[in-house]
C-alpha cells in the first residue's frame, strides 16, 4: 500500500516537472519571438531613416546637352558721363566690332577732349589683327618724337619701334621714315647719358 502511494507521488511530480519545464519553454521562446520583433523592427526604423536622409544621387548628364553655364556678370562702365566718345566706342567694342569697322570708327571720331583716348582703343585692336594703318597710328601714340595728341598714353620708344615694324611688315613703307626719327630721337637720348637709350639702340642694330 505504502509502495502504491509512493509510486502515485512520484508520477505526480513528474507530470508537475513536464508542465514547468513547458511553461518555462514557453516563456523563454515567447521571449525570443517578441525580441526578435522589436529588434527587426529597430533595423527597419533606422534604414527608412537612412533612405530619406540620402541626398538622391545626381542624374548623368545627356551627352547631347551643353553644360551648365553661369549668368555672366553685367558689364560696369569704366567711363564717365562727361565722356561719351569712350561710350560709344566701348559699345561698339561690346557687340563685337570687326578691326577693319574699328579703323573706320577711330577715323570719323569728333574732335572732342576725349577722342584720342577713345581712338586708342579701337586702333589698338585693329592693330592686335594685324591691320598695318593701325599700327602706324598706335606707335605714334607712344612715340616720342610725335606731336599730335596721344591723351593719356604714356610715351615709350620701345613699344612705339615695335608697333612700327608691325606696319612695315603689313607694307605701311611710311613707317621707315618714323622708325629712323625715333632712331635719332633714342641716339641723342644715349649721348645725353642715358642707360635705357643705350640699351634700345643695342636692340635695334
Amino acid at each position: 500500500m505504502e509502495n502504491y502511494i509512493d509510486d502515485k507521488k512520484r508520477g505526480r511530480w513528474w507530470i508537475l516537472t513536464i508542465v514547468i519545464v513547458v511553461i518555462l519553454a514557453a516563456i523563454v521562446f515567447g521571449g525570443f519571438l517578441v525580441w526578435n520583433s522589436l529588434r527587426t523592427k529597430d533595423t527597419n526604423i533606422l534604414t527608412k531613416g537612412k533612405i530619406e536622409t540620402e541626398k538622391p544621387a545626381e542624374l548623368p548628364r545627356m551627352a547631347n546637352q551643353p553644360p551648365k553655364k553661369e549668368a555672366p556678370e553685367p558689364i560696369t562702365p569704366s567711363y564717365t558721363p562727361d565722356a561719351p566718345l569712350l561710350e560709344q566706342v566701348r559699345e561698339a567694342m561690346r557687340k563685337g566690332i570687326d578691326p577693319d569697322g574699328a579703323l573706320a570708327m577711330a577715323k570719323t571720331l569728333p574732335d572732342k577732349p576725349e577722342r584720342a583716348d577713345a581712338a586708342f582703343i579701337l586702333l589698338e585692336y585693329a592693330a592686335e589683327a594685324k591691320n598695318g594703318e593701325a599700327a602706324l597710328e598706335v606707335a605714334r601714340y607712344f612715340d616720342p618724337t610725335y606731336a599730335g595728341d596721344s591723351g593719356t598714353i604714356v610715351k615709350d620708344p620701345e613699344v612705339a619701334y615695335d608697333w612700327y615694324q608691325l606696319a612695315l611688315s603689313e607694307g605701311l613703307f611710311e613707317a621707315e621714315i618714323h622708325i629712323s626719327n625715333l632712331k635719332q630721337w633714342v641716339t641723342k637720348q644715349a649721348e645725353d647719358g642715358s642707360y635705357q637709350a643705350r640699351e634700345l639702340l643695342k636692340q635695334w642694330q
